[in-house]
């Protein structure tokens, strides 16, 4: 009969109890039952194996056989004895006076001789990987943990004699490279984290759930099981022994229950079945083809960190004196054997694009778009974070679900850029702006991996814009050769339909950033200028279908962009605009868009009904679109009714700066239309745009609309906004057809 035993003390969080579900169903499949699975159902693990509860708690009171881990390369590890010392102190430290001899036993020491000297079967695998070891200890001549040359030596050596299931226990805790041994996050420095030696500590509870001279469980052992796996009420927990840094719950100090300081509280069962599921976790040296560099440590699941995405987050955790890395563990809920479990962590990289993730972004990114092992629900994000003193915690960050978001693969067009801009911010000059900028980048490039729909896609469009405007402030720090950082490279015009919620301020924003216009430089060459060139100084280039940015080191901007009133900031732009076109000798305004604004959009931006500043942060983002590959029904148009209209002043006002002819009439351009009307002067504006049509032929009913000063303002800035055929026509209907009432009235 088969039997699913759900193990309530076996969850995603802590670290501790993770690596306890792995131990189990390792375990359980190596040692009794080798068609046990495994699998997660909710926040428990749930064992599939022909052992009932009541043998599963029987394997491993008697007939669970340890896996031997041993450490001679570290010196706690039991191996190597503690120097004597005398009585006398050194009157200049105040310390005892060392004798050099090394004779005093250690905890440590005491274990191994304890192991060495039983006779259980359960521990033969045990004292023979210890043998092997002293042996080699003697041989090599060692009196204190080798360092250095030593070091990779002794283990070389140990990888050659050891027995295979001790080997088991190396692999997951040192690699060996060209260069020098590299220890894996997950068992800190080759099995040993700051005083903590893991070795020793899995020999020494051992000691305490098993009577080293029959193999018979001891008194309490029973009792610490059932809370190890069921998470039954229990007390007698060990006081005051090391867990390290995969339980910061149990490892006591300050405020870890009541008074001031508190010793660790340890269930036994739980460290020795937490080491016994880390060892699933195999390390390997990764190495490119065809590449002359050293071999790098690869691990299972784990990459740099990155300081987002969770409550406590900070750039500090970045740095490798806070944090060593962090590891995303998967949860899976179909039953797993171990040999396919095996097989994930082995093999269990995940990709972004045609690389390897390099750090918990990436990892989000490569989640979110399948780019990881298939069979997994989620995954629970860990990083290994000073927390403690200058103690490791393995710190719970999130969790993230596996689903597919292929909006994620719009990241793919900034992918280089993110990766170098990265590599630059975390050099010591770059500026707090342009920090700040690429850490919101990279928070809502988290939220996006999470969650799907427009919003989120608005949201990294909007912080890319942003990351954009502070390399323009910092200019100087882009350009220098040490810390070159280019434009951001045009987006797909995909960026469009994702971000498309439906708001004025969207398609406001998108038909402004698609805005260009043919021009004359000085020595009388054409150019087709866009909004993103006028506001930045940049340069586009085509090539063999391909299109960029690179920064123009020949001037500056047009017009420089301010965080001030957005109305002001497009008048300018609308200015600079006009006055290019007068010097290029253009017979009319030459601007158009590739998205074209509906009237109905135009008037709610004129009428106060538009979040300006929503508009202004979307345009940034909008503005580094690939715009020539932009289609002219890439947004859903809105069909606004006909009787929307955004005011006779602006209609008269736009006929003269329409970037098209009206009524087959090309209408001159005046400048002082728009500077009157920019300033305040409605009236006065309207005046000379009734002037500048009736000169041109057409008949106008009115001979001025007068407008407060914010209306007029906002008319003149409105003017920027291209529109199409159709609504021009409209508005070419409402102001210049006989019988219209377009009295002078207050707008």
């Amino acid at each position: 009969m088969i039997h699913d035993i759900e193990l309530g003390g076996c969850a995603p969080v802590p670290l501790a109890y993770y690596l306890k579900s792995l131990g189990v169903l390792r375990l359980v499949a190596e040692q009794t039952d080798m068609g046990a699975k495994g699998f997660w159902r909710g926040d428990a693990f749930v064992l599939r194996s022909i052992l009932d509860k009541e043998s599963l708690v029987r394997f491993f009171l008697r007939d669970y056989r340890p896996t031997p881990i041993v450490a001679p390369w570290n010196g706690g590890s039991g191996f190597y004895f503690r120097e004597e010392k005398l009585c006398e102190k050194d009157p200049v430290t105040g310390k005892k006076k060392k004798t050099g001899r090394r004779n005093l036993p250690t905890a440590a020491t005491r274990v191994v001789d304890a192991l060495l000297t039983s006779s259980s079967h359960r521990l033969d695998s045990y004292r023979e990987s210890l043998v092997v070891s002293k042996e080699l200890v003697r041989k090599m001549g060692f009196e204190k943990a080798p360092v250095e040359e030593a070091k990779m030596e002794c283990i070389q050596t140990l990888r050659g004699r050891l027995p295979d299931l001790a080997i088991t226990w190396l692999d997951a805790s040192v690699v060996l490279t060209e260069e020098k041994p590299r220890y894996p996050p997950l068992l800190g420095t080759g099995g040993n984290d700051g005083d903590a030696e893991f070795s020793s500590n899995f020999m020494q509870r051992l000691c305490d759930v098993m009577d080293l001279c029959n193999g018979m469980p001891t008194d309490d052992a029973s009792t610490w099981l059932q809370g190890a796996l069921f998470a039954d009420t229990m007390d007698g927990l060990l006081k005051g022994v090391a867990v390290g840094q995969f339980l910061p719950c149990a490892a006591g100090r300050v405020n870890a229950e009541f008074g001031f300081d508190s010793k660790s509280l340890v269930n036994p069962w739980d460290y020795i079945l937490m080491v016994e599921g880390a060892l699933l976790f195999a390390a390997t040296a990764a190495k490119r083809m065809e590449s002359s560099e050293p071999g790098v440590l690869s691990y299972p699941f784990s990459v740099h960190t990155s300081g987002v995405g969770y409550g406590s987050a900070s750039q500090a955790d970045e740095s490798t004196d806070n944090s060593r890395a962090e590891i995303w563990v998967p949860l899976w809920d179909r039953p797993t054997s171990v040999n396919e479990l095996k097989a994930l962590m082995s093999e269990g990289r995940a990709q972004v694009g045609p690389r390897f993730a390099r750090n918990g972004v990436d990892f989000a990114r490569a989640v979110a778009t399948l780019g990881v092992d298939r069979g997994i629900s989620s995954f629970q994000r860990y990083g290994f974070q000073v927390r403690n003193g200058r103690a490791y915690f393995a710190t719970p960050l999130n969790r993230f679900q596996v689903r597919r978001q292929p909006q994620v693969n719009l990241l793919s067009d900034v992918d280089k850029w993110l990766d170098s801009c990265i590599r630059r911010v975390n050099s010591r000059n770059a500026p707090a702006s342009v920090s700040r900028a690429l850490r919101q980048l990279e928070e809502t490039i988290l939220v996006l991996c999470k969650e799907r729909g427009p919003p989120r896609t608005q949201d990294v469009l909007i912080a890319l814009g942003e990351c954009e405007k502070v390399l323009v402030k910092s200019n100087k720090w882009a350009r220098d050769e040490k810390s070159f950082v280019s434009p951001i490279p045009p987006l797909s015009p995909n960026w469009l339909k994702e971000a498309d919620d439906g708001s004025p301020e969207f398609r406001l924003a998108s038909s402004l950033a698609s805005l260009h216009g043919q021009y004359r430089n000085r020595k009388g060459r054409e150019y087709w200028m866009s909004i993103r060139t006028q506001v930045e100084p940049i340069r586009t280039w085509m090539k063999e279908g391909r299109s960029g940015v690179t920064w123009n080191d020949e001037g500056t901007a047009d017009i420089g962009w301010s965080d001030g009133d957005p109305v002001r900031v497009l008048n300018a732009i609308m200015s600079r605009r006009i006055i290019l076109a007068v010097q290029s000798g253009a017979d009319a305004y030459p601007d158009k868009g590739r998205l074209d604004a509906e009237l109905g959009d135009i008037a709610d931006f004129i009428e106060g009904r538009v979040d300006l500043r929503r508009m202004a942060s979307l345009l940034w983002g909008l503005m580094l679109l690939d715009w020539p590959k932009v289609t002219e029904n890439a947004l859903t148009r809105i069909c606004r009714s006909e009787a929307v209209f955004p005011g006779a002043g602006y209609g008269l006002m736009k006929l003269c700066f329409s970037g098209r002819e009206v009524k087959g009439v090309r209408v001159p351009i005046v400048p002082e239309i728009h500077r009157r009307a920019a300033l305040g002067d409605g009236a006065g504006a309207t005046q000379l745009a009734v002037r500048r049509l009736r000169g041109s032929g057409f008949s106008v009913p009115v001979g001025t609309v007068s407008l407060s000063r914010e209306s007029a303002q906002r008319t003149a800035a409105a003017l920027i906004f291209p529109v199409d055929d159709y609504q021009l026509s409209r508005l070419a209907d409402k102001v210049l057809r006989r019988g219209v009432e377009c009295d002078e009235k207050e707008v």
